[in-house]
Formats: C-alpha cells, structure tokens, sequence
C-alpha cells in the first residue's frame, strides 16, 4: 500500500496487479500456485529439497488466501493514500527521516484505522474461502483442513450435523467480525470528528 504516495516507474502495472485476484476464478488461482510451487516445479523442488513444503501444506493455504482477499485490504488504503496526499510523507524525507522511519511514524498511523480495517475484511474472506484453498490443501483430514473443507467432507459424508454445526461456527464468525467492524468504523468517524474540530 505503500505504493501510492510516490510515483515510480511501473505503479500502474502494479496497481493492476492487485485486481488480479477480483479477475480470476479462485480454483484458477489455486492452480496457479500448484504451478509455482508444486513439487514437480523448479521452484517447489527447490523449496522441497530445503525441507519447505508449500502445497498440501499450511503454507500454501496461507499464501493462495492471502493471494484471494489482500485486494479487500489494498482497496480500502488506496483511496485513503490518495486522499491524504504525501505531503507529510515528503516533509519527513527532507527531514531527513529513513524509509522505515517515515513509515512507521508518519504513514501507519495515518492509515491504521483503515488498515485494521482492510484486515478485518481480509480475515473475513479468508474463513469462508473454499476454491482456491481446496486446490492447494489436499483435503489431508487433520492437517490441511479448513472449517468450508470440513463442512464439505461431512455433508458429503451424510454426516449433516457436523456439516450444518461448522457451518453455524462460519456464520458466527461472520457476525462477530461484522461487529468488531461496525466498532472500528465508529471508532475511525469519532477521529475524524474530531480532527474536523480541531481544525475549526
């Protein structure tokens, strides 16, 4: 996100980039990372022979999730950036501030009520994603199983109760993640309020 104070060459590019996700199926992208990372790739045979598993594996749910909902996240800073400007950005950098420095004091805390924000959207995403992770996990009970996984594998199994009961636990979480939402959106107008003041 922090690509959009500052101009540099191929921002368009990358901008674009971060549509992708919105773009593609999430089984086609859940290919797309077998490819990549599989274990007959020159990159997966190379992870593998360091003792890194990305496919059927923990990291590669991580990583394709993270791949399905980061535009939830990047498109709710964007607009904040772009609003906000970079002129403090600029005046910590002739101050002679570090990129860390500059990001850490004065960029983060401008954007950290939209950035939890994003997160919470993100996370949101991620607990019900199904294509994307069900290519790369390998369905391996016990091990690569997420909450939609299991509900598939009991409902497919007639087993309804755990299937409707996992399902319940979704929707739950769905509605607590709507009111940790609803709370930091509260939070965020309480700001700006009174920014809005202060400037009066």
């Amino acid at each position: 996100m922090a690509v959009d104070p500052f101009d540099f060459l191929g921002k368009q590019l990358l901008t674009t980039l971060l549509d992708l996700p919105f773009s593609v199926s999430p089984v086609v992208a859940g290919l797309m990372f077998v490819l990549l990372f599989g274990a007959h790739t020159a990159l997966g045979s190379r992870l593998e022979a360091q003792g890194i598993q990305i496919i059927f594996a923990i990291p590669g749910i991580v990583l394709t999730a993270l791949f399905v909902t980061f535009p939830f996240a990047a498109r709710e800073i964007i607009p904040l950036m772009q609003t906000q400007g970079d002129s403090e950005e600029q005046a910590a950098l002739v101050l002679g501030a570090s990129g860390w420095q500059m990001f850490w004091r004065v960029t983060l805390p401008n954007i950290k009520w939209t950035l939890l924000y994003g997160i919470i959207l993100t996370n949101a995403r991620a607990m019900g994603e199904f294509g994307a992770v069900s290519v790369v996990s390998g369905h391996i009970r016990g091990e690569t199983n997420t909450i939609p996984l299991l509900v598939e594998i009991f409902y497919n199994e007639y087993n309804f109760t755990g299937a409707f009961s996992l399902s319940g636990v979704l929707a739950l979480l769905a509605l607590a993640t709507l009111a940790v939402q609803n709370i930091i959106t509260k939070l965020q107008d309480k700001k700006l309020a009174a920014a809005e003041r202060n400037a009066v």
